[in-house]
């Protein structure tokens, strides 16, 4: 994970979680709760995903959220994981993209 997220300058924290939306394990700012991170993250997913199936658009492949501070990634990491990225705004969001896609490929085998 580490290795994904460092060729991305920009990403403050990083959280792998079970589809149950548990952490699993994280790289977050101190003060912030994991547990709650990962809870959201997940509903998120969820809700997402039955949206795009409702709307017949096909299998959800991630959620990209920007604000006033920067973008959160929210994706599958294969059948058990869900990766949460959340960067600076400066990082170009297709750099933001690559990076989850990439940690996703190395992560899903594992599980």
């Amino acid at each position: 994970m580490e290795e994904a997220t460092a060729m991305a300058a920009g990403v403050r924290a990083w959280m792998l979680l079970s589809k149950e939306g548990l952490p699993i394990a994280s790289a977050v700012p101190q003060g912030l709760e994991e547990a709650e991170i990962a809870a959201m993250a997940a509903s998120i997913l969820g809700v997402a995903d039955l949206a795009a199936e409702r709307m017949e658009q096909g299998s959800l492949e991630e959620v990209l959220v920007t604000n006033e501070q920067g973008l959160m990634l929210i994706k599958s990491a294969g059948e058990k994981a869900i990766l949460f990225l959340a960067a600076s705004k400066e990082l170009k969001t297709g750099l933001l993209v690559w990076a989850a896609k990439t940690a996703c490929e190395h992560i899903a085998p594992l599980l």
